[in-house]
């Protein structure tokens, strides 16, 4: 194996790989998109590093995982924090046995949902796909239309609202959909400075996406009727995005809530029924019993329904009962379709007017309630095809369900995979295991996934209430035990919760074995919680590997981009030393994304303190 001896320009060609994901994943892992996934290609060259002694034969399974399923055989891989199954999935495809534990049923659903499409071929998913969502159009009773125009999303807000709208590309220039926080109307315009000047009224103003300004004119209640025991009588409409087909495009356009305001009441009232059927369901769920919960109550959302619009709730419910009739191998492909469409489709998602799209509700790792949002089209498509006119819509999901199914990449039928909801302090695998890799929760960033999720758990506990049909997958338990169950974020707690989690694997690890370990803190004091737990656990770190951690980008991600790969062993004697694979891979990944070598080198700084503390190890840092 060379997983303990990788060169650095190895793991710089590993950075360089997994940053094809950086614009979006690849399609076997963007069936629903779990928080704070890693790059696929980082589980990749670690897999097939542990499995060969030859660099060409790596190199070669970062494009082919499944040309190396001659060594794997019989080779068992084991993930603790599982999350969405990025690597158990990987470690499947190269041919490892993998097992898999995550505490959160979303996060097992998803997995589950996942190697499903990987393991079996299901013809005609496009067909059927199609279908679902054709009878969820006639089960509503009302369109998503207006005019032929298709409604990608509704503006909403609380009482201010930005200048700067949403946007546009027309000949690769930009175009912003302005409005003028004076007159109110909206204009297009190409320029590319930090003012406009209204062609309305003259007046001069900012051009900003933050809601600066009070909201003037018309506008709707989100809720008309407010006797229909609705819960967002503070939420205000003002326009909407809409899509019109021009040739064979279909547009951005905004209109009015006016303009649309038949609309608007029509399917309020039409969608009432559906909706009340939702909110049997989810306000049975005490908000108040978990972290995020306790403070989306203060800041106005009153029960869990209220996280979403009736139109949203009542578009759920409807594809929840258009399901019905499905095969149950194909239940947990469509549910979590639904439970990604809740990403966006919630009053909590935030509207970003530089990338015209609404920001997925937890993408800044903790919930907001922001003053101007959208009630995002959860089944906005071009008609008669899967392909989507909102962000995280369901048609986008099953889209790349269809993709992974008809794709070359298969988990062989003789690999076996198990993926098991439940603690992995106290979970054991039931075989000896070759490789584990570990990427944990960190301590201060996220207080809980379960909170996380909760936009993705509602919609998928209507899923499983209104479809009404036993499942061949994880029930969804109670999300307040779930939290409580999470691996707890004070140090003194973490290490033994960690230390718990790595004696788990130890116990069943082959003499051979290895444990890898994903992470990154910028403090002393995190990596020595980590490290202690590895320590009293008997892994002794034998190298260490930076590389690029997570996409690049500004919005809702962590000033650390990189991440520490620490490769633990049970047997190994290191002598004292031990190499940091640094600087080379840093200098490459910044010829391609911008980095901040002071951050990264504070937490190079760090893991070296932690290791002369703990190990009494000497580093080198190549």
């Amino acid at each position: 194996m060379l997983i303990d001896d990788l060169k650095p320009e190895m793991i710089s060609e590993i950075s360089k790989k997994a940053l094809i994901e950086k614009a979006r994943r690849l399609p076997h892992h963007s069936l629903h998109r779990w928080w704070s996934r890693r790059f696929a290609l980082l589980y990749r060259g670690m897999l097939a590093a542990y499995i060969s002694k030859n660099e060409t034969q790596i190199y070669q399974a970062l494009e082919n995982p499944m040309s190396l399923r001659p060594l794997t055989s019989g080779k068992t891989f084991y993930e603790p924090f599982m999350g969405g199954g990025t690597g158990l999935s990987e470690a499947a495809i190269m041919g490892y046995n993998a097992y898999g534990v995550d505490i959160n049923p979303v996060a097992v659903r998803i997995a589950q949902a996942t190697i499903n499409l990987l393991q079996r071929d299901f013809r005609n998913l496009e067909k059927t796909a199609l279908s679902v969502l054709e009878d969820t159009e006639k089960l509503l009773g009302w369109s998503w239309t207006y005019n032929g125009l298709i409604i990608s999303y509704v503006f909403v807000t609380r009482g201010k609202v930005p200048s700067w709208i949403s946007r546009y590309q027309e000949n690769k220039k930009e175009i912003k959909i302005l409005r003028c926080p004076v007159c109110g109307h909206v204009f297009e315009s190409s320029i590319n400075e930090k003012t406009a000047v209204c062609p309305y009224c003259n007046s001069e103003f900012k051009i900003t996406h933050n809601p600066e300004f009070k909201l003037k004119g018309p506008y709707l209640n989100l809720d008309p009727d407010r006797n229909s025991g609705d819960k967002h009588k503070k939420l205000k409409i003002w326009g909407a995005e809409v899509r019109e087909k021009r040739g064979n495009r279909w547009k951005k356009k905004f209109v009015t809530a006016e303009s649309i305001e038949e609309w608007l009441i029509d399917s309020h009232e039409k969608s009432r029924e559906f909706a009340n059927e939702a909110r049997l369901v989810l306000d049975r769920i005490d908000l108040n019993g978990l972290l995020e919960g306790k403070r989306l109550i203060r800041e106005g959302i009153e029960s869990f329904s209220s996280l979403y619009t009736p139109r949203q709730l009542a578009t759920f419910v409807a594809y929840s009962k258009a399901t019905r009739k499905l095969p149950s191998s194909l239940k947990a492909i469509f549910s979590i379709a639904l439970s990604e469409s809740a990403k966006t489709s919630n009053l909590v998602a935030k509207w970003h007017s530089p990338i015209g799209e609404p920001v997925p509700a937890a993408a800044m790792k903790t919930y907001w309630v922001p003053e101007y949002t959208v009630e995002t089209n959860p089944i906005a498509r071009v008609p008669g095809t899967l392909r989507p006119l909102s962000r995280n819509g369901i048609p986008s999901s099953l889209r790349r369900a269809v993709k992974i199914s008809a794709g070359n990449i298969k988990i062989k039928p003789e690999t076996k995979v198990k993926i098991s909801k439940g603690n992995s302090e106290n979970f054991i695998p039931p075989v000896r295991i070759n490789i584990s890799i570990v990427d944990p929760p960190y301590m201060d960033t996220v207080r809980s996934y379960a909170s996380l999720s909760l936009v993705h758990y509602g919609a998928l506990r209507i899923f499983d209430e209104i479809s009404r049909k036993s499942f061949d997958y994880e029930t969804l338990e109670d999300l307040t035990e779930v939290e409580k169950s999470e691996i707890p974020r004070d140090r003194e707690a973490y290490t033994e919760s960690m230390e718990q989690v790595f004696k788990n694997i130890s116990s069943v690890l082959t003499p051979d074995g290895r444990v890898v370990l994903f992470y990154n803190r910028k403090e002393v004091e995190d990596w020595i919680a980590i490290l202690e737990a590895a320590k009293n656990a008997g892994l002794i770190p034998t190298a260490i590997y930076w590389s690029i951690g997570e996409p690049p980008g500004g919005l809702g991600r962590s000033h650390l981009k990189g991440l520490f790969i620490l490769i633990f062993n049970k047997l190994m004697d290191v002598k004292g030393g031990i190499n940091i694979v640094f600087n080379e891979p840093l200098d490459v990944i910044q010829e391609y994304i911008r980095l901040d070598k002071k951050t990264e080198r504070k937490a190079l700084n760090s893991i070296k303190k932690a290791l002369a503390t703990v190990y009494s190890l000497k580093v080198k840092v190549l």
